[in-house]
C-alpha cells in the first residue's frame, strides 16, 4: 500500500509538473517556432488571461466559461498587437526582442495603475482526495487532461487543416509560400493571435493556483523559456511535449527526494546538459529521426 501510494504520488507530480511546463510554454513556442519572434511579453499575456478569468469569475461567470473567454480576449488583443506593432519587426530579431520587452513593461505597469497591486483570488475548483499518506488535487488532474487535449488539438490544427499547411510553409520559406499564393501576413496575424490566446488560456487555467498580481507573469517566464529552448522550434508540438516531459522527469524525483530547491537546481543543470548535447533542441533531434525513418520506409 505504501509503495503504491508513493508511485502514484510520483506519477501525479510528474504529470502536474509536465502540465505546468507545457501550459507555461505553449503560446511562446508557437510564436517563436512559426514566426521566429522571441516574445518577451509572454508572461504579461498569461497575466492578462488570469486577470480576465478572475474579473469574470467575481462578476458571476462560471469559471469553466472564463477560460475560453480569456483565450478569446487575449487572442483578440494579440491580433491587434501584431497588426499595429509586431509585424513591423519581422526579420529583425533584436528589434522584436526590445519591442516585446517594452510591451511587457507597459502591460505590467498599466495593470498596476488600473487594478492596483492585487486582485481577489479564485477558489481552486473541485476538491482533493487521499490515497495512503498522499493527497491529490482534482483540479490538477483536470489540468493534465486539458494539456493532453491541447496537444491533440494543436497536432490536428497544424497537420490536418489548411491554416496548418500554410503556417508550416510560411515557417520554412515565407518568400516561396507568398509566391505560391499564401497570404503570409494573414497567417502571421493568426499565428500570433493563437500564441497569445494560448498564453491567455494558460494564465486563466493557472490563475486559481497563483497569486493574482500585475507582475505575476514574471514567474512563468523562466520555466517557459527553459522549456522552449530545450524543446527547440523545429517542431513546436514535439518540442513543447518532449521538453515539458523530460524536464518534469528530472525535477520531480529530485524534488521529492531532496526538496523543491534541489529539484529546481537539477532542472537547470539538465537543461544545460540537454542544450549542450542537442543545441537545436529536442524537436530537431526528433524531426531528424522521423525523417530518417520516413526515407527508409519504416514510417
Amino acid at each position: 500500500m505504501e509503495t503504491q501510494s508513493l508511485v502514484l504520488s510520483l506519477l501525479y507530480q510528474l504529470g502536474t509538473s509536465a502540465a505546468f511546463f507545457f501550459l507555461a510554454a505553449v503560446g511562446l513556442i508557437i510564436i517563436l517556432g512559426m514566426m521566429n519572434i522571441i516574445n518577451l511579453a509572454h508572461g504579461e499575456l498569461m497575466m492578462m488571461g488570469a486577470y480576465t478569468a478572475t474579473i469574470a469569475t467575481h462578476a458571476g461567470v462560471p469559471f469553466a466559461l472564463t477560460v475560453p473567454l480569456a483565450f478569446l480576449v487575449v487572442a483578440a488583443f494579440g491580433a491587434v498587437l501584431e497588426r499595429l506593432i509586431v509585424r513591423r519587426f519581422y526579420g529583425r530579431q533584436l528589434g522584436a526582442l526590445v519591442v516585446t520587452w517594452g510591451i511587457s513593461l507597459v502591460m505590467g505597469q498599466g495593470t498596476l495603475l488600473f487594478f492596483g497591486p492585487f486582485m481577489p483570488s479564485i477558489k481552486i475548483p473541485g476538491g482533493s482526495f487521499s490515497y495512503g499518506d498522499f493527497s491529490f488535487s482534482e483540479y490538477w488532474l483536470v489540468l493534465i487532461a486539458i494539456s493532453v487535449a491541447l496537444i491533440a488539438l494543436l497536432w490536428w490544427l497544424y497537420n490536418r487543416t489548411t491554416y496548418g499547411l500554410q503556417a508550416r510553409a510560411a515557417m520554412q520559406d515565407a518568400t516561396m509560400a507568398k509566391s505560391l499564393g499564401v497570404r503570409t501576413g494573414r497567417v502571421y496575424t493568426l499565428t500570433f493571435s493563437l500564441g497569445a490566446g494560448l498564453a491567455g488560456l494558460s494564465g486563466a487555467l493557472i490563475a486559481p493556483t497563483a497569486t493574482i498580481a500585475p507582475f505575476m507573469g514574471q514567474q512563468f517566464v523562466a520555466p517557459a523559456f527553459i522549456t522552449v529552448v530545450v524543446g527547440g522550434a523545429a517542431n513546436v508540438i514535439a518540442g513543447a511535449v518532449g521538453s515539458a516531459t523530460l524536464l518534469a522527469a528530472v525535477k520531480t524525483p529530485v524534488g521529492m527526494a531532496f526538496g523543491a530547491f534541489y529539484g529546481t537546481v537539477a532542472l537547470l543543470f539538465a537543461a544545460l546538459v540537454i542544450i549542450r548535447i542537442m543545441p537545436d533542441g529536442i524537436s530537431a533531434r526528433l524531426q531528424r529521426w522521423f525523417d530518417r525513418r520516413s526515407r527508409s520506409g519504416l514510417l
